[in-house]
């Protein structure tokens, strides 16, 4: 059900190479023999200072990229997170303080901007073979400037965190309490991608969080389990959508309770077959609807809908597809609506 990702710790190359080029670049060289450092570039920037990268291609702009993105191959992660409750966490961090980091904004992929990592990777050599009709590129990253400013987005994003942390520890309202704790987790994930670079920067060297992993699990486990779920499902109902909504709700950590709980979920699942003069073809005109209920807070959600027709060459394969479908729905939208709702507190 979790939308699970590797995440790369240095952003696309296409968006960091976007501001490189919105600044005045490295002056292009020309000639027959290539230069020193397409095929030695730490021979001219030690590996000791700086991580470099030398790209190639038809054009001036396709061999910066490249260059760019050896770098950022040097940071890839195999990290591994629930990308939507982070990003929804992160994005009701930002009444907090006047703007995020780009390492908090790195999971929302609208707003994926340049902004510290891109002040340091620079385009410092360009190269045009006129033997070969072939652009090179050589890009350069500080380490100790850019290991600098992710120590400063780390201790930022600690500070906010420890914030968070402590006015769950205070909170009674438990919808209160998880939207604190989920947001302290997003920015413990953020920094803990944030010590992944500087690892890679200072040799193994690693910034010390100020609340920790476990303690954080743990108050996660206890909010989560101290909120039930009613589930109530409309006459003519599949099945499967209430195991659907099961296993979305046990991944949020939730309890399932047979008697009015702190939220109660009532859904419904309408077919209609519908004529398309087709033959051979079967189809239904559909809609899933799911209302969730908010008893903490005296709440009702906004309906969550979806409508669509579906054909196949046979009403159980039809009837296949439309679950497939409602299940997607389900565990995308709906489970974002939801976090949504539960980290806006």
């Amino acid at each position: 059900m979790r939308t699970i990702l590797k995440i790369f710790i240095i952003l696309l190359s296409l968006q960091l190479t976007h501001c490189i080029y919105a600044q005045k670049g490295a002056s292009l060289e020309k000639g027959t023999k290539l230069p020193v450092w397409v095929n030695a570039p730490y021979d001219v920037f030690p590996q000791s200072q700086y991580i470099v990268g030398v790209g190639s291609g038809d054009t001036r702009e396709a061999a910066e990229k490249n260059a760019v993105s050896e770098i950022a191959k040097v940071f890839q992660s195999n990290i591994q997170v629930d990308e939507t409750l982070i990003e929804s966490a992160l994005e009701h961090t930002k009444g907090n303080r006047t703007e995020l980091t780009t390492n908090s904004q790195m999971y929302n992929q609208t707003q994926i901007t340049s902004n510290l990592e891109l002040k340091n990777i620079k385009v410092e050599r360009v190269f045009f073979s006129e033997k070969e009709g072939m652009y090179y590129a050589l890009a350069v990253l500080n380490r100790a400037e850019t290991a600098q400013l992710y120590r400063k987005d780390f201790n930022e994003n600690d500070q906010l965190l420890q914030k968070y942390f402590r006015q769950a520890e205070q909170e009674s309202n438990k919808l209160h309490k998880l939207s604190d704790l989920n947001k302290s987790y997003a920015l413990f994930e953020v920094n803990r991608l944030i010590n992944e670079k500087y690892k890679v920067l200072t040799g193994g060297q690693s910034l010390q969080p100020s609340v920790s992993e476990n303690q954080l699990k743990q108050a996660l486990r206890k909010a989560r389990e101290a909120i039930a779920i009613q589930l109530q499902a409309a006459p003519g109902t599949p099945k499967e959508v209430g195991d659907y909504l099961k296993e979305l709700i046990g991944n949020l950590g939730f309890k399932i309770s047979d008697k009015p709980a702190d939220f109660v979920l009532r859904y419904q699942l309408e077919r209609k077959p519908t004529n398309l003069n087709r033959p051979g073809i079967v189809a239904f005109n559909w809609q899933l609807t799911v209302q969730l209920s908010d008893r903490i807070n005296n709440v009702t959600l906004k309906t969550f809908t979806v409508s669509k027709r579906t054909a196949a060459i046979s009403e159980g394969e039809a009837n296949a597809r439309i679950l497939r479908t409602v299940k997607m729905q389900l565990q995308n939208r709906f489970y974002r609506q939801f976090l949504d709702y539960l980290n806006s507190f």
